[in-house]
């Protein structure tokens, strides 16, 4: 049986953002949280992060994250547990608050947004909390992550408070976060599908289509990529009139291999972690993206600031993990 060794490597270099404008349309209610209480936020998590990097094991991380960035994190713990050259103790989870934006609400689900530099990586960590009931604790539910040297648009702010946006606003903006979300989605699978020219070709939607551009030149695999874009619950007013939305996107990479033909990928990558024995047949791998996408105000085109993914499930013939 011939084996084919597929190694994905994707690195994202993501441009910066203009800025500028203003406006203020959103009613105000009550304030999220005081800085007391995000500062308390951030330090619990903090601790709880180090901890279970320190176990090498996320599930300290359920008390502290959900959603699609534990779902993320616990992949990426997957993929240390089986590799040879982990180390605990490597802490990813320290940083310096540069930025706080805390909105107003008059009923729960209420989140708060936090900007959190990691000077030893060279990265900014834009993050979201949110409490869902008054008994329900503060959890990390977004943390798409952008380089040191990407300017975040200003936010907007009326009394000392962050303006929010819902999802099918697109006042002042090109589209709303929805629709903008749901188009970046379309561009991401066919470079060519409508209303493609109204989304700019940023640093990732170059990188994915690099990276399936590569799978899909296999030799005797077919290759095929799926992209769909989830509901929108984040999105903050920027200072230009447009908005800073936080978008969940859901990928599937599909493979079908040739009679005879056995796809691996080398140790240590994530997708080894996921499909050990590798496919033969056919096989699937899922991947959740979290893109921080900037809507600028007027009709500029939304393109990604930055991004958080991973694989997070995989299926083949020779079997499927999580």
């Amino acid at each position: 049986m011939r084996r084919t060794v597929l190694a994905l490597v994707c690195s994202l270099t993501l441009s910066a953002c203009a800025v500028p404008h203003a406006r203020d349309d959103v009613r105000l209610d009550k304030a999220a949280a005081s800085r007391a209480e995000v500062d308390e936020v951030l330090d619990e998590y903090r601790e709880v992060r180090e901890s279970a990097v320190e176990l090498l094991d996320p599930k300290p991380l359920s008390t502290v994250e959900q959603g699609a960035v534990l779902a993320i994190d616990t992949g990426s713990f997957e993929v240390l547990q089986r590799s040879a050259t982990a180390q605990k103790g490597d802490d990813t989870g320290r940083g310096e608050v540069t930025d706080v934006e805390v909105p107003r609400f008059a009923k729960y689900p209420l989140w708060f947004y936090a900007v959190v530099r990691d000077a030893k990586l060279g990265i900014n960590r834009v993050q979201v909390f949110e409490r869902t009931s008054s008994v329900d604790p503060w959890v990390l539910t977004a943390s798409p992550e952008t380089l040191d040297k990407t300017e975040l648009p200003p936010i907007r702010r009326s009394q000392g408070a962050a303006l929010r946006v819902p999802a099918d606003d697109g006042v002042g903006m090109a589209m709303s976060p929805q629709k903008a979300a749901q188009a970046y989605a379309a561009v991401l699978a066919d470079p060519k599908a409508p209303g493609a020219d109204a989304i700019a070709d940023d640093s990732f939607i170059q990188q994915m289509r690099s990276t399936a551009e590569t799978n899909a030149a296999l030799k005797d695999v077919r290759f095929s990529q799926a992209w769909e874009a989830q509901d929108v619950q984040y999105a903050l007013r920027t200072s230009d009139g447009g908005a800073l939305a936080f978008v969940t996107l859901l990928r599937t990479d599909t493979y079908a291999v040739d009679d005879g033909l056995t796809v691996t990928w080398p140790e240590g990558t994530p997708q080894r972690a996921f499909l050990s024995a590798g496919i033969s047949g056919s096989g699937t791998l899922t991947y959740l993206h979290q893109v921080l996408l900037y809507l600028p105000g007027g009709d500029g085109p939304p393109r990604a600031l930055g991004q958080y993914g991973g694989v997070v499930s995989g299926e083949g013939d020779q079997g499927a993990v999580r």
